[in-house]
């Protein structure tokens, strides 16, 4: 998908919308522009018609001389005179009309027209005049045009008389309204037909401008208002606390970047949230094994001493029949010796067994405070991993440790051991003969990392969920007390690290984390300090 940046996307609207001004722009102008010219033609026509009224007028004045008076004949060259200054101007209005370009025709009746009365009233002065020089046409290009454009000429009949003349020019001067009329009629037409172009040219252009809107509004929805909408429901959702809600948004361009980043928000707000669950649900069981620590303590301190005393009593009667039945004359051939001595070895052993329990309550409730140095903890584990491997129930079970690396952190060195050994303890018991336990000292996310990989039972997911419980033990041969796991938890919360269980299930072995921070913790152990005194206070 090719991506548009908004910019570009403003900037093909401000073009689209600059194209819209332009095309109203143009109609509006081109309908301005029809619009004056016609109203100047119109205007330029009427002041022509005005000019040859006046014309009209001044001709009709002359007429033959009646009586041949003086008076008479200077009035008729007063007549002829203003007949000519009126053609000057009629000839100026028809020239200026002609240079604009504002007539429907270049006007060479018009001229041809002007250029007979010109001559005309030239002969109708000089016949009132002969004793004077004679006066030649006023209008430029009289004699050059009647020459070279005769066919422009009306037909008229020549004259040979004054009053001939003088009929002659007022026959010329009526047709004049006849051609400016249908100029007239040509600049209305012309006009009209500007008018239809006009009207074509402007609808064309609203059309058109209506079209590139309607697009415009699209994009813009398309762009704008439906990534906006989309935003806005998808922060509407999170907000409810649905974060999982993903927006689906392909437009190409930053809001597609941003509806991205959103989705990649919620997801991480999601994940934070499902932490959150997790260290609330921790927590809680933290809580409850603390309540059950407390209790533990509690039944510790109030009852060790008393069960130790009876046991070690216990203990050495136990062992002092046994010496004592051991001799005792012609015991060796009693068929109940050996059932006597078999039971008080037993007691012997479940005594003992029984004392440690008890302090192995002691400690589990002990929470005392814990002395933390800097520690190579593959050194560590080696030496756990060297006393291991010399128990001989342990033999034909292969246990992996090659350091590549010093990994270095700050616990109790004694502590770290004692969890170590209950881990591959325990690990081992999990694994039938020929298993593999696999020991592994890293450095992860700015922490120490140990890592216990075993292909034993495996343990199922309720398994899993109360492994750290005190008392909770699913060891196969049913002589575990389940507190290695919640002292070794203990022990590794004093420290501010982690420790968590993995399996994929019954018979595919299990995985236990350990983290450890490597450098000084500045927290208070506040909660084992609390429960040690109060265990101690009772």
């Amino acid at each position: 998908m090719v991506r548009w940046p908004i910019r570009l996307k403003l900037m093909v609207g401000l073009c689209v919308v600059v194209g819209m001004m332009l095309i109203l722009m143009g109609g509006s102008i081109f309908g301005l522009h029809s619009f004056h010219v016609s109203n100047l033609s119109l205007t330029d026509q009427l002041r022509e018609l005005g000019a040859s009224k006046d014309l009209i007028e001044s001709v009709f004045r002359l007429h033959a001389p009646r009586e041949g008076t003086d008076e008479e004949r200077d009035a008729l060259i007063a007549s002829a005179e203003g007949a000519r200054d009126s053609l000057v101007k009629y000839f100026h209005e028809l020239k200026q009309n002609t240079l604009r370009g504002n007539r429907a025709n270049s006007g060479l009746d018009e001229l041809g027209l002007s250029f007979v009365m010109d001559d005309g009233l030239a002969v109708v002065l000089n016949d009132l005049r002969p004793t004077d020089p004679p006066v030649a046409p006023v209008l430029h290009g009289t004699s050059y045009f009647i020459k070279e454009h005769p066919e422009m000429l009306p037909q008229l009949e020549q004259a040979d008389d004054l009053a001939s003349h003088i009929e002659r020019l007022k026959h010329i001067v009526m047709l004049l309204p006849k051609e400016l009329h249908e100029d007239f009629f040509e600049i209305l037409s012309m006009s009209k037909t500007q008018y239809q172009a006009s009207r074509v040219i402007v609808w064309t252009s609203a059309l058109m401008v209506l079209a590139m809107l309607c697009g415009l509004m699209a994009l813009f929805h398309r762009w704008v208002l439906n990534p906006v909408r989309l935003l806005q429901r998808g922060v509407r959702r999170v907000a409810k606390g649905s974060f999982d809600y993903k927006i689906d948004l392909n437009s190409g361009d930053e809001m597609q970047d941003l509806a991205a980043a959103f989705n990649e928000m919620t997801a991480r707000i999601s994940m934070t949230y499902a932490e959150l669950e997790q260290q609330v649900q921790e927590r809680s069981r933290q809580l409850v094994r603390s309540e059950r620590l407390a209790g533990v303590g509690f039944l510790a301190a109030g009852v060790a001493h008393e069960i130790n005393n009876p046991l070690a009593s216990i203990a050495f009667c136990s062992e002092a029949l046994e010496n004592r039945l051991g001799g005792l004359a012609g015991a060796a051939d009693d068929p109940d010796h050996r059932v006597i001595a078999n039971y008080l070895k037993m007691i012997q052993e479940e005594a003992f067994r029984c004392k440690n329990i008890t302090e192995k309550l002691l400690d589990f409730a002990r929470c005392g405070d814990i002395k933390r140095e800097r520690a190579d903890l593959p050194s560590l584990i080696q030496g756990v991993v060297d006393m291991i491997r010399h128990i001989g129930k342990y033999r034909g079970k292969t246990i992996h440790f090659q350091p590549k690396e010093a990994v270095l952190a700050h616990v109790d060195s004694q502590e770290i051991k004692q969890v170590v050994l209950n881990l591959a303890v325990n690990a081992l018991e999990s694994m039938d003969a020929g298993g593999v336990l696999r020991i592994e000292a890293r450095y992860d996310q700015g922490m120490a990392e140990v890592v216990f990989a075993d292909s034993g039972c495996g343990m199922s997911p309720d398994v899993l969920e109360n492994i750290f419980e005190p008392f909770f033990t699913r060891r196969r041969d049913g002589k575990g007390t389940g507190l290695g796991l919640s002292i070794s938890h203990r022990i590794i919360n004093q420290h501010h690290g982690e420790i968590t269980a993995t399996s994929l299930g019954a018979g595919r072995g299990s995985t236990f984390r350990v983290r450890l921070p490597i450098h000084p913790s500045e927290k208070a152990d506040v909660a084992p300090r609390e429960l040690a005194a109060h265990v101690h206070a009772a």
